[in-house]
């Protein structure tokens, strides 16, 4: 009897009319092939947005648009991108959770999701202190900490070689990490905007390699100069006169002062796909960009490739000059604050950033000449975008106005800056 019971109540559950079920909203979904990132599916990570009740239901992702019904077996969906059938998808949910398969472009995926997290009426000013630091931009670290578009975030960072502000190694060498932070509600095709409000020293020394890279030099010279013995410079940081001088300077450098101008290397996202991909490089996603104008007051902006975008911050240098050509600017631990905002379906595809007098775009590249020609064609997409010109007048524009940064010559990719002042952009309308 309680057996039959039992297989009565499990045939009930099972015939439960999907109209029980609640589709409409905004979801955050992953769609896998045999449980694997889809290499060529027009269906990843990202948001799909479900309207309509009753037996009429309608849904976007990205470019693609659905309609469809409720059916006994869930909600079905017929696919269409720019008005051509793409495929089928059949869709239950239950307590919040997505589930289901189809046919999309001739190829069967499974479909996971969850609504999206509410943003909470307030941000928050979190207080952050890592346990934990990572040497990769990756999606599969564990989030350090979630954040809603708002909220800000007061931190630390260890230098290269992982020693933090009261001189406590805390991590491996190899500009450790700070991170990564999910933002709630980034999906892939965002941009993940990071204003930094505070980047200051915690620390009254940085140490810096003693030799120019290799491969900023022509051979014949390097070949001529005596071998390193490794021993790195070490600089004292006087945080009352913003100066920076040789701890131990020769007869030659002992007047030798430089300006302090406080920074980040590295700022970055998850990578693309399933990549996980060394602190020291850098893409599309950021990474050890070494510009001088990733510092206190300047926005920075990132394209998102992973849900949540991941946030990494590190490699944090008290000065640099032009290229990073030692290898290694003038490296120490910080203070950072910051905070995060999200713009949903629209990146530029690369990063770029927004300092109180100038526009930069960064151009990565495997060579300077295609670093150059990455970061023009990155600024003159954005005043595309922004000011809808036209070729000539991005000619006009670019040939009077944009100047470039060498912020990086000696890390696995190269990265050229090309900027334009702000008084300049105020005279296009």
């Amino acid at each position: 009897m309680k057996a039959a019971l039992f297989l009565a109540a499990s045939l009930a559950a099972l015939t439960l009319p999907a109209s029980a079920a609640d589709y409409a909203g905004r979801w955050e979904i992953s769609g896998r092939q045999f449980g694997m990132y889809p290499s060529f599916q027009p269906i990843t990570d990202g948001r799909l947005e479900i309207t309509g009740n009753g037996d009429s239901y309608t849904a976007t992702y990205n470019t693609l648009n659905f309609s469809g019904s409720l059916q006994k077996d869930g909600l079905h969906l017929d696919c269409a991108v720019a008005g051509k059938p793409c495929g089928t998808l059949t869709l239950r949910e239950s307590k919040g959770v997505l589930a289901g398969t189809g046919t999309i472009a001739g190829e069967v995926i499974d479909i996971t999701g969850k609504r999206a997290a509410p943003r909470p009426a307030r941000p928050t000013a979190r207080e952050f202190t890592p346990k934990l630091f990572h040497t990769l931009y990756s999606s599969s670290a564990a989030p350090a900490l979630r954040l809603f578009p708002g909220d800000s975030v007061h931190t630390e960072t260890v230098d290269n070689r992982g020693y933090d502000g009261k001189n406590v190694f805390r991590s491996a060498h190899g500009n450790p990490l700070t991170g990564p932070f999910y933002v709630e509600g980034a999906m892939p095709g965002d941009t993940l905007v990071v204003h930094l409000t505070r980047v200051r020293l915690n620390r009254d020394y940085a140490m810096q390699a003693n030799a120019i890279a290799g491969n900023a030099l022509n051979t014949s010279y390097l070949q001529s100069l005596p071998k390193s013995d490794g021993t790195l410079n070490e600089w004292r940081l006087d945080a009352a006169t913003n100066t920076g001088a040789l701890a131990r300077p020769g007869d030659h450098l002992r007047d030798y002062k430089v300006a302090l101008m406080p920074m980040l290397g590295c700022v970055g996202v998850a990578p693309p796909r399933q990549q996980a991909i060394a602190s020291s490089n850098l893409g599309p996603w950021g990474g050890n960009m070494d510009s001088q104008l990733v510092r206190e007051g300047t926005t920075v902006y990132l394209p998102v490739f992973q849900p949540g975008a991941l946030l990494y911050i590190g490699d944090t240098h008290a000065q640099q000059g032009d290229g990073e050509l030692p290898g290694q600017a003038m490296e120490t631990s910080m203070d950072v604050t910051f905070s995060v905002e999200v713009i949903e379906g629209k990146t530029l595809g690369q990063t770029w950033l927004e300092t109180n007098d100038e526009v930069g775009v960064m151009g990565v590249g495997g060579s300077l000449d295609e670093s150059l020609r990455v970061a023009t064609t990155g600024l003159a997409q954005w005043l595309t975008d922004r000011y809808h010109l036209s070729p000539s007048e991005i000619a006009a524009v670019l040939g009077t106005a944009m100047r470039y940064e060498i912020a990086e010559v000696v890390d696995p990719q190269i990265n050229v800056v090309a900027k334009i002042r702000k008084d300049m952009l105020a005279k296009i309308h």
